[in-house]
């Protein structure tokens, strides 16, 4: 069996030392190829973050180099130097990180699309490092990783993160409270024939300075339906108790139909001796 192995002259112990990811870079190929070959040369890349290195309650804050194309990675502690005084090269390390994301991911969407009753959501860097374990910060790299992967989730519409938040939309078909079953929608013509002899009642609109009364409604012969369909086929948005009456609010439907009726009716009326009291 062929293998590929680091092996380290008179090792003292083969002990894991715990670490904390604290920033991933990811570097050109040849970069990535010059630091495996030569890890002892100074690096740009570690004087620009030496802030990310350090040592706290025996645990090693450390970089993490990536290389472009490549599956491998370094994690570092220069130790306030310029090189890698502490490094381990870690086979697979891409595939790691990756995997860590899209269970982060998965956290996130499914958390949101449970529990947003708007749409909306919003999860704060600390919640992740303390639940998952996952350090991101703004520009750590693992904000942009993150910010990739729940761009392709077709549940999220949208993604933004600042001040230490992630806010993401999400399409509604995917958020449970928003597809709760809702009460159905009540048509007018479907409760007309319950209104009759109900008392003085009135159809309005927000957008109508004129209301309609029932009653009147309810003289239409089937011509006269058809030719007020429209208004007939409104929805009923609210049903309210007034000093003068009772008020059913319409929407769906043009409020100059409103008008149209009241004036077919006043026609009506004024040629109700010679047309008979039906409404036509």
């Amino acid at each position: 069996m062929k293998f590929k192995a680091n092996f380290v002259e008179k090792p003292v112990n083969f002990q894991m030392d715990d670490c904390q990811i604290e920033k991933a870079v990811e570097l050109p190929y040849e970069d990535f190829c010059r630091l495996k070959i030569t890890p002892l040369v100074d690096q740009p890349f570690i004087m620009e973050n030496k802030d990310c290195m350090f040592h706290r309650d025996g645990v090693i804050h450390c970089l993490l180099a990536l290389g472009e194309g490549c599956s491998d990675g370094v994690l570092i502690d220069a130790e306030r130097y310029d090189y890698p005084r502490l490094a381990a090269y870690i086979p697979g390390m891409r595939d790691i990180v990756n995997a860590q994301i899209d269970r982060v991911v998965d956290f996130i969407v499914r958390w949101g699309e449970e529990n947003t009753a708007s749409g909306s959501w919003c999860v704060y860097f600390n919640e992740l490092e303390e639940n998952l374990d996952l350090t991101v910060r703004e520009g750590n790299g693992f904000d942009s990783m993150l910010r990739a992967a729940l761009k392709q989730r077709p549940e999220v519409s949208a993604v933004d993160m600042h001040d230490g938040c992630i806010e993401l939309e999400y399409h509604p078909e995917y958020c449970q409270q928003l597809q709760e079953e809702k009460a159905p929608e009540l048509f007018l013509k479907d409760l007309l024939p319950m209104l009759k002899g109900g008392g003085l009642m009135f159809l309005c609109h927000e957008e109508a300075e004129q209301s309609v009364l029932v009653e009147n409604l309810c003289e239409l012969t089937d011509a006269g339906q058809e030719d007020h369909a429209a208004l007939l086929n409104a929805r009923v948005s609210e049903i309210c108790d007034t000093p003068e009456g009772t008020e059913i609010v319409l929407t769906g439907v043009d409020p100059e139909e409103l008008v149209r009726f009241n004036e077919a009716h006043g026609t009506f009326m004024e040629a109700e001796q010679s047309m008979g009291p039906v409404m036509g």
